[in-house]
């Protein structure tokens, strides 16, 4: 260690191993209790602004009682959601009588459209070329008063040059009473998007 003497009244100066003057214990002692402190004051800023707040808004509750969602009784498929599932397929999926597929379908099938766009044939119903609808298929998955679920095969027309293919079908029962009528709400096939051969 290399010691320099000074004019210091006290004696020698110290220095370190890197030639830098030594600092002595009290400096270094109020040192350690401002970087102490200022510690402690950033910790207190810190949860006065991220802590809790203290004026949380309002919550507005209604006086109005909660909506209790549908209860679902299970039914035999009414014979009129059938034939609407039949019209649907006959119009809709094979692009024929789009005026008439219209008023068969509910607003998941209408996507948002206008009347005028939905029967230009620019509408989310997946298009196939249907044979004869009365020897297709169908399965009822789920069935209850005001909705069902049905799996339909369908056959292509011949020369059609697409394989047969599953569809969802899913129906729904808008209104109530008298007013009351099915509507398809759903159509996608089972499984992968019709390919042509």
């Amino acid at each position: 260690m290399a010691t320099s003497s000074s004019s210091h009244p006290t004696g020698p100066a110290t220095t370190s191993r890197f030639g830098a003057p030594r600092l002595k214990r009290t400096t270094r002692r109020r040192a350690a209790w401002t970087l102490g402190g200022l510690a402690l004051i950033a910790a207190i800023v810190g949860v006065l602004v991220l802590g809790p707040n203290k004026n949380p808004a309002p919550q507005h509750l209604s006086g109005t009682p909660a909506q209790q969602p549908e209860q679902l009784v299970k039914a035999p498929l009414a014979e009129d959601a059938r034939q609407v599932a039949v019209r649907f397929i006959q119009t809709a999926v094979a692009r024929r009588n789009l005026d008439e597929a219209w008023t068969l379908v509910g607003p998941n099938l209408r996507g948002g459209l206008t009347k005028e766009q939905w029967t230009s044939g620019e509408n989310p119903v997946v298009p196939y070329p249907v044979d004869k609808l009365d020897v297709a298929p169908y399965k009822v998955d789920a069935s209850y008063t005001r909705s069902a679920l049905l799996e339909v095969a369908l056959l292509p027309r011949r020369g059609a040059g697409v394989r047969s293919q599953v569809f969802f079908l899913e129906l729904k029962k808008l209104g109530s009473g008298p007013a009351s009528r099915w509507v398809v709400d759903n159509w996608v096939p089972r499984a992968a998007a019709v390919v042509p051969r």
